[in-house]
């Protein structure tokens, strides 16, 4: 008998214990469904408090390692929202400004508001704008394009030495119109590297055009360097450089430094000479003081013909 009672002490004491136990996982479960029903009421702050390495708080430590993951996705896709936002403000401005003055030149022709004498310069007047305004946009379609990844490239092996100088070649003419001196030096021989032809020169016509525009340099020097696994284009000025403060920003996307450069152009063409470059496996980088011009690099692996990689 009195082990019958001995035993029936144990499973009132196990079953006690099972209830607590039982009782607690209840608790836990509804402090989880508390913070689940906070975060689809739209709290995404909220995690799981955990106390012990049971079971239960593994389960919760993972639902924690997939809202910590979920957070990070929103603050991302707030900061393109709100990249996207001022880019489209930008361009509305950017767009705005050409078309409105190239409408106002068409307008005047049309209700005839000029002389006759000034018809022809009106009529090149509007059509400058309405170049520039085109230019524009295709740079616009050509950055949605690389960031949406619908580029084309054709990679391939070429000798960039003969590229660069056929390049540099449509640019002599223009750099004497500017009346700024050049020097440019380019290796005879040949130099292997995978790249698309075409996105190369959009590379380098960005930089270059980005130099005329905005350094006010009287004088531009491009070189050619071949290290022992990498070719790099120097292209240096003798502007007025860029500031400390800008020199970090410059190949980002609409970003014109504030000040001492000029504020034409669209804020885009550094960048998608960085998009192209990475997307070729290079680099591009910039060095600058201001009073003492600024120097870009443009740089890719060079191609080893005996492994068929970079």
């Amino acid at each position: 008998m009195k082990s019958f009672w001995v035993i029936l002490m144990i499973l009132l004491i196990y079953g006690i214990i099972i209830t607590i136990y039982i009782l607690k996982i209840y608790q836990r479960l509804r402090d989880f469904e508390e913070v689940l029903t906070e975060i689809e009421e739209g709290r995404s702050n909220q995690k799981f408090l955990l106390r012990r390495k049971n079971k239960i708080d593994r389960v919760g430590f993972r639902l924690n390692s997939i809202l910590y993951k979920y957070e990070k996705e929103i603050e991302e896709s707030s900061v393109i929202l709100e990249a996207n936002k001022q880019l489209l403000t930008s361009l509305s401005h950017d767009v705005r400004t050409p078309m409105t003055t190239l409408i106002g030149y068409l307008d005047a022709l049309d209700l005839k508001l000029v002389s006759s004498d000034k018809e022809e310069a009106y009529i090149k007047l509007a059509k400058k704008k309405a170049y520039d305004l085109k230019k524009y946009i295709e740079v616009l379609f050509e950055w949605f394009r690389l960031n949406s990844d619908e580029e084309q490239m054709e990679i391939k092996p070429v000798d960039i030495s003969e590229v660069t100088r056929k390049i540099l070649l449509d640019w002599v003419p223009v750099l004497e119109e500017h009346r700024m001196k050049y020097s440019i030096e380019i290796p005879e021989r040949a130099i292997n590297v995978e790249i698309d032809e075409s996105c190369y020169m959009r590379i380098v016509n960005n930089i270059i055009q980005n130099t005329i525009a905005h350094s006010k340099a009287g004088q531009i020097w491009i070189t050619a360097i071949e290290r022992y696994d990498s070719f790099t284009l120097r292209i240096d000025d003798d502007g007025i450089g860029i500031a400390k403060e800008d020199l970090k920003y410059i190949f980002e996307r609409l970003y014109k430094c504030d000040k001492g450069r000029s504020q034409k152009g669209n804020g885009l063409g550094l960048n998608i000479a960085q998009l192209l470059a990475e997307k070729m496996n290079g680099k591009i980088n910039a060095v600058s003081e201001p009073g003492k011009g600024a120097v870009f690099f443009v740089t890719f692996p060079i191609y080893n013909s005996k492994k068929g990689v970079n």
